[in-house]
């Protein structure tokens, strides 16, 4: 039986925990609290207590020890004023080089691209602009270092059915209307990680984003309509034209976005 840890089982990770297990692979995840893991212990997974810090992370070797495939879906926590993100994944690096794992996915952002207009695919040179940002791109060249193979997963804004940036921008002014929208629906998130795991020769970088790049206002427009909540505020100003290409995943694998009108 092939196995998969997946390093924080939160709104994307569980998720993949139960694609997985369809999949007939033995699914170990982790939190960071007891009740976390009672949590994804309910719903058949193995859990870990796993908390990583920037000297020494607790609870990640018995986490890696038996399996195959790491999955990395931890974001930094810019909320938090103590957080180093980076150091916490150059300590997590240091535990997998002593461990027996054969293949590493770091999920990571297309915010590492920055915020500047253009067409974005795998090929093109990123510009963070931001702290958060910043720190993904550099955990990503840390991950590449490794000697065994990796995967970056670079996801696009993610939503679902319980989970859209129209309720975080509620009573805000939504800059870039004419702009366009670069999201990942989390069933078509979970498929194209899933794909990238279980092609065993697959490595290397790639961008998860819905080939449906409707404009900012029309899009939000749309979905505060769909959920009954006020109309939502636009900035007047230049238009940013922003397109991240995610069809490297399709060209290369047989992955194909089942969720290819975001309008839903």
């Amino acid at each position: 039986m092939h196995s998969v840890g997946i390093l924080g089982c939160g709104w994307l990770g569980i998720s993949l925990a139960k694609k997985f297990k369809e999949l007939n692979y033995q699914v170990l995840g982790s939190k960071t609290s007891l009740k976390g893991l009672s949590e994804i212990e309910k719903i058949g997974i193995e859990g870990f207590l796993v908390v990583l810090k920037q000297d020494k992370s607790e609870g990640i070797l018995p986490f890696i020890k038996n399996i195959e495939t790491l999955i990395i879906s931890v974001p930094p926590q810019m909320k938090s004023s103590d957080s180093n993100f980076t150091g916490k994944i150059q300590t997590l690096i240091n535990s997998i080089k002593s461990s027996s794992l054969k293949k590493v996915l770091f999920l990571s952002s297309t915010s590492v691209y920055g915020s500047k207009g253009g067409f974005f695919d795998e090929t093109k040179k990123c510009f963070p602009d931001n702290r958060s940002a910043q720190e993904l791109h550099y955990c990503e060249k840390l991950i590449k270092k490794l000697t065994i193979p990796t995967v970056i997963v670079r996801l696009g804004g993610l939503i679902g059915e319980d989970r859209n940036p129209i309720y975080y921008l509620q009573n805000k002014i939504i800059k870039n209307p004419n702009g366009r929208i670069n999201f990942i629906h989390r069933d078509d998130a979970v498929n194209g990680i899933s794909t990238l795991v279980t092609n065993k020769k697959i490595n290397g970088l790639f961008n998860l984003v819905s080939p449906h790049h409707p404009t900012r206002k029309s899009y939000y427009n749309y979905v505060s309509k769909k959920y009954n909540l006020k109309d939502p505020k636009f900035e007047n100003g230049e238009k940013v034209l922003r397109i991240i290409n995610g069809d490297k995943i399709t060209k290369m694998t047989e992955f194909n976005y089942s969720v290819d009108n975001l309008l839903i």
